[in-house]
């Protein structure tokens, strides 16, 4: 039966331990507090702006960050087996005995008994017939490719966001000729109905001039929704909330075209600087070095183990007890497992060196169908330019002719529509142009991070700094 300030006691406990509960209960259910979103500078962003907040904020690139990270601590947890272990042991327990008069019907008492202990112990790897050298050559290697992916994943944002970029400066080119165009249909339904008025022209001139600027009106508010779509892709890639408010600079959709790029030089550029190319050879020299590891993984071993402690039972010290001492490990028969390890490592190594090739004819073709891309793109300006220069031709003559009463409202908005659609393909040939740009400078080995700062993966175990990069064991020369 409890007591009443037992009872009092798990009361208040209960007054206090019970809120609590309840608070974390209702934490954890609505999940935790939605984080402010960052603020975004007040005036209009430049590309090279663009790509440093993405580089900073975007979540996707963090999570390789931490990922390379990771890799580079199993570096420092393969080299730990260089240095010795240290281990310390302490016991201290007390036993009691029941007296056995019971069972032979004598005289006796109760004995306690205490006894404690305390022993320090350590032991060395002297010699393992190479598979720590083995073993840190391959998180080297698995550090290196993991560090290169990231590199690799931080160029295709800021592709991403150089894209992005472009796509929302078309939007806005589009969104002028949209304006310029319905401006051009109001001055034309204006020019019509003044002409009806004075009784020159049908009422069905009116009529379709009318249409014609309703389609330009039509055409604005289109316009305007594709440059809230193209602020919407660019501010997420960025880090931002998807309703996020912020301009770019005007920029000159006239200035000059670039020459097309040699091929060869810019091939040669991919193959020696290209973060993926880097990233899948590190990945086959990881596999390189397993294999090496799994050759040597049953080979004989030499530790040397060593320990001291003191013990007693009942007074403290009592006795000493210490001991020195080499072990050799020779393995004679593992069920074939060696043999299997070895076929096993082998096979995943040469099947790395055919992902390395693969990854290498990939980053070439990308490449040259950048090349082709841009190559198209500025002829395709070139013949928009023209296209646009007589299509703005035949919308001043058709618009003279009306004005004069020698054409037909049907001329005047023909001559329009095909003035815009002309203004469209130069807009968009024009974008071709600078993705296209950029897509070679991605797949040549340029760096688009247009001086953004990149986060390391390197990373230190409290004072003890991890090397980024170490020598390589085998001497090859790395791309």
């Amino acid at each position: 039966m409890n007591r009443p300030d037992k009872i009092v006691s798990s009361a208040r406990w209960s007054a206090v331990i019970l809120p609590v509960l309840l608070f974390a209960l209702g934490a954890t259910a609505s999940g935790p507090p939605a984080e402010a979103p960052p603020a975004l500078p007040g005036h209009p962003l430049s590309l090279r702006e663009c790509v440093r907040l993405a580089v900073a904020q975007n979540p996707s690139t963090a999570a390789l960050l931490h990922s390379g990270r990771a890799a580079m601590a199993r570096i420092g947890s393969a080299r730990s087996a260089y240095w010795p272990t240290l281990d310390l042991t302490g016991s201290l327990s007390r036993s009691y005995t029941e007296p056995s008069s019971r069972t032979y019907r004598l005289p006796g008492a109760p004995s306690t008994s205490t006894s404690d202990s305390a022993a320090l112990s350590s032991q060395y790897t002297l010699w393992d017939s190479g598979q720590r050298k083995a073993s840190v050559a391959t998180a080297q290697a698995s550090y290196a490719s993991s560090d290169y992916q990231f590199k690799a994943t931080v160029q295709d944002l800021a592709l991403s966001v150089e894209t992005a970029y472009y796509a929302l400066e078309g939007a806005q080119w589009n969104l002028q000729v949209a304006e310029d165009t319905a401006k051009q249909t109001q001055f034309h339904l204006d020019m019509a109905q003044a002409q009806f008025d004075h009784g020159l022209v049908p009422r069905s001139d009116v009529l379709q001039a009318a249409t014609a600027n309703a389609n330009a009106t039509l055409g604005v508010i289109q316009a305007k929704s594709a440059v809230t779509s193209g602020r919407t892709a660019l501010a997420v890639l960025m880090g931002f909330p998807a309703d996020s408010s912020f301009e770019i600079p005007a920029s000159d959709h006239n200035a000059p075209l670039p020459e097309v790029p040699d091929w060869r030089s810019g091939r040669e550029r991919a193959m020696a600087t290209l973060p993926e190319i880097k990233a899948a050879f590190e990945n086959s020299e990881s596999f390189r070095f397993a294999l090496r590891q799994a050759e040597v993984a049953y080979r004989p071993t030499v530790t040397a183990d060593g320990s001291y402690g003191r013990f007693d039972n009942g007074q403290w010290p009592n006795l000493e007890d210490w001991g020195v001492g080499l072990t050799v490990h020779v393995p004679l028969f593992t069920g074939y497992a060696r043999t299997w390890q070895v076929v096993q490592a082998k096979e995943s190594w040469e099947g790395s060196k055919m992902g390395l090739r693969d990854t290498q004819l990939t980053s070439e073709k990308s490449a040259y169908d950048a090349r082709t891309q841009l190559e198209t793109a500025i002829e395709s300006v070139k013949a928009s330019e023209s296209l646009v220069k007589s299509a703005v031709e035949n919308a001043d003559v058709a618009a003279g002719q009306y004005k004069n009463g020698l054409g037909t409202m049907t001329n005047v908005v023909d001559a329009t529509t095909a003035l815009q659609n002309a203004r469209y393909q130069l807009v968009s040939a024009r974008l071709s142009v600078l993705t296209a740009q950029a897509a070679w400078d991605r797949t040549t080995g340029v760096d688009l991070l247009r001086g953004a700062e990149l986060p390391s993966t390197s990373v230190t175990a409290g004072d003890v700094p991890v090397p980024s990069s170490g020598p390589n064991p085998m001497g090859e020369t790395k791309p």
